[in-house]
C-alpha cells in the first residue's frame, strides 16, 4: 500500500488516510488501472464515474475491531477521451480492484470508414489520371499516324522524276 498522508479523527473514532498505489496498462482495446487494496472488501469499496470525465474511487475500512479506526482513501482518476464510460467495469481480486476502461469502438471505426473513403478518392483520382494519359496518347497516336499518311502515302515505289 502506499504512505500514510494524514489521520483525521470523528465523533466515531479516527481515520488514516492513505494513497494506494496504482498500475497501468495500456493496451489497444482498453486501458487498464490496478490498485493495491489488499485488507478491503468488495462492498467497502466505491467506483463510480461523473459527467466530467472523472472516475472516482473510495473505500474505507475498520482497521481494529472495535471500529475506532477506519482506513481510508479517495481518489480521482481523469478518464482517457476515447473511453467508452458504460462499459468500464471494477472487479476486486487477491487484494488488487482491477478497473478495465475499454476504448470506443465507435472512433476506430469512424477513422477506418473515414481511412477507406480516402484511399478510394486516391484510387479514383489515380484511374482518371491514368485514363486521361491513355486518352491523349491514343489521339496523339491517331494525329501523328494520320500526319504521316498525308506525306508518306502507303503503297508503291515513289516516282522519281527524270
Amino acid at each position: 500500500m502506499g504512505k500514510n498522508n494524514t489521520a483525521g479523527a470523528t465523533i466515531n473514532g479516527s481515520y488514516e488516510e492513505f494513497e494506494p498505489c496504482c498500475r497501468w496498462i495500456r493496451e489497444e482495446k482498453h486501458v487498464t488501472v490496478e490498485i493495491d487494496l489488499k485488507g478491503f472488501k468488495k462492498e467497502q469499496l466505491k467506483v463510480q464515474t461523473n459527467n466530467k470525465g472523472l472516475l472516482t474511487i473510495f473505500g474505507e475500512r475498520p482497521l481494529d475491531s472495535s471500529n475506532n479506526k477506519w482506513s481510508r482513501f479517495h481518489k480521482e482518476i481523469r478518464l482517457p477521451k476515447d473511453t467508452n464510460v458504460n462499459e468500464i467495469s471494477a472487479k476486486l481480486s487477491h487484494g488488487v480492484l482491477s478497473i478495465v476502461m475499454p476504448k470506443k469502438v465507435e472512433e476506430h471505426y469512424s477513422s477506418s470508414i473515414g481511412e477507406l473513403k480516402t484511399r478510394k478518392r486516391t484510387a479514383i483520382k489515380v484511374v482518371i489520371g491514368v485514363v486521361a494519359v491513355v486518352v491523349t496518347l491514343v489521339t496523339l497516336g491517331t494525329f501523328v499516324t494520320r500526319i504521316m499518311n498525308t506525306h508518306y502515302p502507303r503503297g508503291g515505289a515513289a516516282k522519281v522524276d527524270t
